[in-house]
């Protein structure tokens, strides 16, 4: 249950990180609201699963990204969306710990990319770098 706890615990703290706008989530239908209203999607991207020790009951590394877009109004200016970017910066700082069901999720980093047009939105990624330690089920 691992995979399951790792993202719950990425998708608690984006709640957590109260953008206020309605978000898509991975894997669910979503119809964007209105062009004049903000809204984002979430994805998680994980990169790897590493052996950090052997044998039954070792631990695995996970690292990904948790991918946050952010899409507002064309020609809304970068205040509003640089707001939410700080709101996501401000909650999942270097070194927060996160976690879901017993398992933590580690916050190494923050970052986005520029605002650019897509699909007639304003858009910015925020890419939220985290890495979790698993233990390897006893079978």
């Amino acid at each position: 249950m691992s995979e399951v706890n790792i993202n719950a615990a990425l998708v608690t703290g984006l709640a957590a990180a109260a953008l206020g706008i309605p978000t898509g989530n991975e894997g669910k239908d979503f119809t964007p609201p209105a062009v004049t209203l903000p809204w984002a999607a979430w994805f998680n991207i994980p990169a790897s699963t590493d052996v950090a020790s052997l044998g039954v009951g070792g631990n695995d590394e996970t690292i990904g990204i948790f991918q946050v877009n952010l899409n507002y109004p064309m020609n809304d200016g970068t205040g509003r969306i640089l707001a939410a970017v700080q709101k996501l910066r401000d909650y999942f700082v270097a070194g927060r710990r996160l976690t879901y069901s017993g398992q933590c999720v580690h916050i190494d980093r923050v970052t986005r990319n520029n605002i650019r047009p897509v699909d007639g939105w304003q858009q910015t990624n925020v890419s939220i770098y985290y890495s979790a330690t698993t233990t390897r089920p006893e079978v």
